[in-house]
């Protein structure tokens, strides 16, 4: 005997819905939508009057989205624009959260706690190319993990490493931005700097 075809109906909706959860990225519910940065600014309108704006740059991690939202003194929206893919600085909170995951990362935190004064450093954004893991909707970040030697006056690199903030997962634990950093996009269409 069959299940009714109402019953049959909910549950490929229900196999829908996990498939489709299953395939968007790992993004905490509380940390959706991010604010990078905010700023208050005085605006003067077209009347000659001025005007105390709010511009909210944010981050959303389930979309991928960075939008940019103005907002007036009593918090009535102005206008909202979606950005394209950005190399938008991360906060200090990002940056935070960035080195909490490469910490927790168990090869990551052994070599970091042999050091005798491990550094984390950098945080400057990652955007490659579709299909790439910090391609467009990614927040990826790299970072250079390193010890410094007061004495010696020297400073080793421990790992080059890069955080996508927006699945919440190291991406490289050994990264090489000579071959699959920013520049390389740019390189490949024959660019250089004298440009």
């Amino acid at each position: 005997m069959h299940p009714p075809l109402r019953f049959r109906g909910g549950l490929l909706a229900l196999a829908l819905v996990a498939a489709l959860a299953a395939s968007a990225p790992a993004v905490d519910a509380q940390d959706a939508q991010r604010v990078v940065r905010s700023w208050v600014d005085d605006v003067k309108l077209d009347d000659g009057t001025t005007a105390r704006w709010t511009v909210t740059l944010t981050y959303d991690a389930a979309t991928g989205q960075y939008a940019r939202t103005v907002t007036d003194a009593s918090g009535a929206l102005v206008e909202r624009t979606v950005l394209p893919p950005s190399l938008m600085a991360p906060n200090a909170e990002e940056l935070e959260r960035a080195k909490a995951i490469i910490l927790a990362d168990p090869e990551l935190r052994a070599l970091y706690d042999q050091a005798s004064e491990p550094t984390i450093s950098g945080g400057f954004v990652l955007l490659r190319e579709e299909g790439h893991p910090c391609g467009p909707g990614s927040r990826c970040l790299q970072f250079d993990v390193y010890d410094v030697d007061h004495a010696a006056r020297r400073v080793d690199r421990i790992r080059y490493v890069v955080v996508d903030l927006r699945t919440g997962t190291l991406v490289s634990r050994n990264f090489d931005p000579s071959a699959n950093g920013n520049e390389t996009r740019f390189n490949r269409d024959g660019r250089t700097d004298a440009r």
